[in-house]
């Protein structure tokens, strides 16, 4: 059943890949939970519950970055856990800085639905980006 778990996840990449957050939602359980973890000054980090918070998440970060790059790039088959390695580059919307992170996402999988997304990433550049000053042209 592992592999099945596994295509699951896949799918939810593709499909954020794709832009298509609400495709994404039938496959989340309905106790579904989703854990960012990081400081108080990183603006999403914490703990969403369910289609709700899934939307709650997006809403907050579509305010406040561009991803320009995800890819995930190696799936470790755990049994109904998925582990997921992968690279983002991303793009401050307040003050145009980009960074790069490394990161690694945990899902659990039951019934062919995620129950749970443990979300680890390099919290460091994303916390520098956000507070980095807008810089300023002088005009001539």
């Amino acid at each position: 059943m592992s592999n099945e778990n596994v295509e699951v996840v896949r799918r939810f990449f593709q499909l954020f890949d794709e832009g298509r957050l609400a495709d994404i939602e039938p496959l989340l359980a309905p106790d579904f939970t989703w854990v960012y973890h990081g400081p108080a000054s990183l603006p999403w980090a914490g703990t969403y519950s369910g289609v709700v918070g899934f939307r709650e998440f997006f809403a907050i970060v579509r305010e406040l970055i561009q991803v320009q790059e995800c890819q995930a790039y190696d799936y470790l088959d755990a049994g109904d856990r998925v582990v997921v390695l992968g690279f983002s580059r991303t793009r401050v919307l307040t003050n145009d800085a980009c960074y790069e992170a490394q990161w690694m996402n945990v899902f659990t999988v039951r019934d062919g639905l995620i129950s749970r997304y443990l979300d680890l990433f390099d919290t460091a550049s994303v916390v520098e980006a956000l507070a980095r000053p807008q810089e300023v042209t002088p005009t001539p």
